[in-house]
Formats: structure tokens, sequence, C-alpha cells
């Protein structure tokens, strides 16, 4: 009994790691920081899909290494991949900073 119950949690786990890796290795990468459109919050219920980022990038007119200045995106999109490639390019281009303080996609 014991080994049925293993092999079924061994199971499952091997089928959830299997499946974030292939929603990882799904993400658009090729998709430019302007992407979407910008918007209004739109109501909930809309169906509209809402990507937020907010984090940080280097300033360009202090050259201290605490010079940072915030980066706040709000973005509407068409697709969950086009959000979510959205999410990749921002993530990239401001993650000097380490993690950022706000980065998701919403259907509202």
């Amino acid at each position: 009994m014991k080994q049925i119950v293993l092999a079924f949690f061994l199971g499952a786990a091997a089928v959830l790691f299997a499946a974030s890796v292939a929603a990882e290795a799904a993400v658009l990468k090729n998709v430019p920081e302007n992407a979407g459109q910008r918007c209004n919050t739109p109501p909930a219920g809309s169906g509209v899909i809402v990507g937020i980022f907010s984090g940080e990038k280097e300033s360009p007119f202090i050259s201290d290494d605490d010079a940072r200045v915030p980066v706040d995106r709000f973005r509407c999109f068409t697709s969950m991949e086009e959000c979510r490639g959205w999410l990749y390019t921002m993530q990239s281009k401001y993650g000097d900073f380490g993690a950022p303080r706000a980065a998701f996609c919403r259907v509202r």
C-alpha cells in the first residue's frame, strides 16, 4: 500500500514538473517593451488581459550605484501569451536590481 501511494505522489510530481517546464518554455521571447495597448483599468468581467510591471532601472543622470529610477507599466493585451512575453521582456530589461515589486498578468 505504501509503495502504491509513493508511486502515485512521484507520478503526480513528475506531471506537475513537466507542465511547469512546458509553460516556461512556451513564453514568447520576442515581445517588445511597448507591446499591448495603454489603457485604463478595464471593468471586472470584461475579459481584457492586464499586464502590470513595477521595477527599477539605473538612473541615466546619476552615476552613483544607488541611483535607481522606478519603472511602472500597465498595459492591456488580447492574449495571455503576449502578456507573459511582455513580462519576460520587462523582467529581462529591468531586472538588474533584483526581483520586481510587481510582475503579473490578469484577466479582468
